[in-house]
C-alpha cells in the first residue's frame, strides 16, 4: 500500500468513514508499520501513531497479531534500520518505531500476553538501540518530531513498569538513560531530560536502588572536571548545560514528594561543586 493509499485509508478510519474493526488485519497493520518513518508528519504523527494507539487501546488486534508486531519492531529493519547515522530520514522510521513498542508494553500491563522472555528482550534491544543512537534531534523543520530520546524513555518507562521485568535489570536501564544526557552532541532542548527522569524515578518507586541514584550525583563534579581537560570549550559546554538541565529537573521532580529530599541535598551539593 502507497503511503497516499495508507494516508486515505487512514482518514476514512478517522472521519468513521470505516469500521476499525474491518481494517484490523496482519495486512493492513504491516502497512502501517511499513510507513511508520514517514517524513509526512501527518501521516505518521496524527494518522499511523494515532491509529495504531486506537487499534491497540481498544483491543482490535489479536494478542498473536501484537507478538508478531513486537518482533518486527525490535529488529533490524526498525528499531535498527540503519542506526549510528544522523541527520537523515531514518531517525523517523527508529524513533516512531519506540512509540509503537510502548503502546505493546502498555496493552500488556493491562492484559499480560508476553511472556518473561519477550520484556527481557524488550529490555535488551531498547538499552542497545538507546546506546547506538547517533540521532539526537528533537524538532525537524519541515518533517516534525524525531524525538528518539524522549520516544525510547516513554517506551522504557512502560518497560520499567512491568511486574516480568527483573529489578536487577535496572541498572542497565538507569545507566544507558544517564549516558544519553551527558552528551556533547548537542544540546537538549525540547524536554528530553524530563522524559528521561520519568522512568529513573519510576524506577526508584519499583526497586532501583538508591545508592545508585545517589552514587550518580556524587560522580558528576569530578566527571566534569575530567572532561573540562579533555574535551574542547565547545563541547564541554554543552555537556556542562545538558548536565545541568538534567539535575535541576531532577531536583524539582524530587522536590514534589518528601520522600525525596535526601535526593534534592545531593542534587544541592552537586550543583555547587559544578557551578
Amino acid at each position: 500500500m502507497s503511503e497516499m493509499e495508507l494516508k486515505n485509508l487512514l482518514l476514512e478510519l478517522q472521519n468513521d468513514q470505516k469500521n476499525w474493526a474491518e481494517v484490523a488485519e496482519q495486512q493492513f497493520v504491516f502497512s502501517m508499520m511499513e510507513h511508520i518513518g514517514s517524513t509526512d508528519s501527518e501521516l505518521r504523527d496524527e494518522l499511523v501513531y494515532q491509529a495504531f494507539w486506537r487499534l491497540i487501546h481498544d483491543r482490535h488486534l489479536s494478542n498473536e497479531l501484537m507478538n508478531d508486531m513486537l518482533k518486527t519492531a525490535l529488529s533490524d529493519v526498525y528499531l535498527f534500520y540503519e542506526i549510528g547515522e544522523k541527520g537523515v530520514d531514518s531517525v523517523f522510521k527508529r524513533s516512531f518505531t519506540t512509540l509503537l513498542i510502548a503502546l505493546i508494553l502498555n496493552q500488556d500491563l493491562q492484559h499480560s500476553f508476553l511472556t518473561d522472555e519477550m520484556i527481557e528482550k524488550v529490555k535488551d534491544k531498547l538499552v542497545a538501540y538507546l546506546d547506538l543512537e547517533e540521532d539526537i534531534r528533537g524538532y525537524v523543520t519541515d518533517k516534525g518530531w524525531a524525538h528518539s530520546v524522549a520516544h525510547t524513555a516513554y517506551a522504557i518507562d512502560e518497560l520499567v513498569k512491568n511486574p516480568k521485568l527483573k529489578v536487577d535489570d535496572y541498572d542497565d536501564i538507569f545507566q544507558s538513560l544517564v549516558n544519553k544526557i551527558f552528551t556533547s552532541k548537542a544540546v537538549y532542548i525540547a524536554g528530553e531530560d524530563e522524559r528521561v527522569i520519568t522512568p529513573i524515578f519510576t524506577m526508584i518507586e519499583n526497586g532501583l536502588s538508591i545508592d545508585i541514584a545517589k552514587g550518580l550525583f556524587e560522580r558528576i563534579p569530578p566527571f566534569l572536571s575530567k572532561q573540562k581537560e579533555k574535551a574542547t570549550t565547545k563541547k564541554f559546554i554543552i555537556l556542562q548545560a545538558n548536565c545541568k538541565t538534567f539535575l535541576k529537573s531532577f531536583y524539582y521532580m524530587a522536590s514534589t514528594d518528601r520522600k525525596y529530599s535526601f535526593i534534592e541535598r545531593k542534587i544541592e551539593r552537586c550543583l555547587t561543586e559544578i557551578r
